[in-house]
Order: structure tokens, then C-alpha cells, then sequence
């Protein structure tokens, strides 16, 4: 039992120290209501997109954690986080991750994901330039919002067994 707790405890210590020493990035395009509006992908770019890609990688801007899949059922799931409209932006929007789609080790589409009230899509890039945005799925906005959550649980998780 002791040594559970030992293992534990420096597993959250890394953790912690791992979350203190993140570099801090520069935040991608801020989006406003009044900011230049782009085109959405529309169904044969995206249609491409769930055909070809193989791998996934999302890195958040500001938690200590990333996911990668290569998984073709979660690949084309994120696919599918994709919706055909535009977006409607109400609000002052940060990204917090980057979702980059490859096909074969080949990046095929990178997307900045925006999620935070009035905001929630996905601002296509190109060579760090924004050339489209498309309104999220629920099921997006649901998967980014559960790996919010899971890892301030964690964080709180952490800072309990630290107190200790």
C-alpha cells in the first residue's frame, strides 16, 4: 500500500513539474465578431480529409497533454468534428489546441481549435495562415471539452495527494 502511494505520488509530482515547465506559445489568430470571416471547407475537402487521413495529433496550447490516434475509427471521428457551415462567432475567440490530420506521416490539414462560449470551430491553416473555418460538431465540442475536464480533475487529483 505504502508503495502505491510512493509510485503515486511521484507520478503527480512529474506531472506537476511537467506542467510547470510548459513553454509558454504565443496564441494563434484572436477572432472576433468583427474579424475577417473565411470560407468553410466544404464537403469534397472534407470528404477527402476522412478518406485520407491516417493519424492525428492534437497538442492544447496551454494543458499539459496532447493526444495522438491512429486509430481509423477515432482518425475518422475527428473527421467528422467538422461541419459544413460556417462559423458564428460572437466573441473574442483564443485557440487552445491544434488539431493536425496526416496521411502516411504527411500532414494533410492543421486546424486551430476554438472552444470557449460564442466560439466553437475549427480555423483551417495553411502555412500558419488561416484559409477557412468550420462551425464544430457537438460531438467536437464535447471530445475537447471531456479532455478539459479530465485534466483539471488530474490537476486537482494532484494537488490533493500533495497536500498530504
Amino acid at each position: 500500500m505504502q508503495n502505491s502511494i510512493i509510485k503515486s505520488t511521484l507520478a503527480l509530482t512529474c506531472l506537476l513539474c511537467l506542467w510547470g515547465c510548459q513553454p509558454q506559445k504565443k496564441e494563434t489568430v484572436a477572432e472576433t465578431a468583427t474579424a475577417p470571416s473565411y470560407p468553410a471547407l466544404g464537403n469534397a475537402e472534407v470528404s477527402k480529409l476522412y478518406a485520407e487521413a491516417d493519424q492525428v495529433d492534437i497538442i492544447f496550447f496551454h494543458l499539459p497533454v496532447s493526444v495522438n490516434q491512429d486509430d481509423p475509427t477515432s482518425v475518422k471521428t475527428t473527421v467528422l468534428y467538422v461541419t459544413p457551415a460556417p462559423p458564428k462567432i460572437t466573441g473574442s475567440c483564443q485557440a487552445m489546441a491544434r488539431l493536425t490530420w496526416m496521411s502516411q506521416g504527411t500532414i494533410i490539414r492543421e486546424a486551430d481549435v476554438h472552444l470557449s462560449p460564442g466560439c466553437q470551430y475549427l480555423l483551417f491553416m495553411e502555412n500558419n495562415q488561416p484559409i477557412a473555418a468550420n462551425a464544430m460538431s457537438k460531438a467536437g465540442v464535447d471530445f475537447f471539452n471531456n479532455v478539459v475536464t479530465q485534466v483539471e480533475q488530474q490537476k486537482k487529483q494532484m494537488e490533493q495527494v500533495l497536500r498530504k
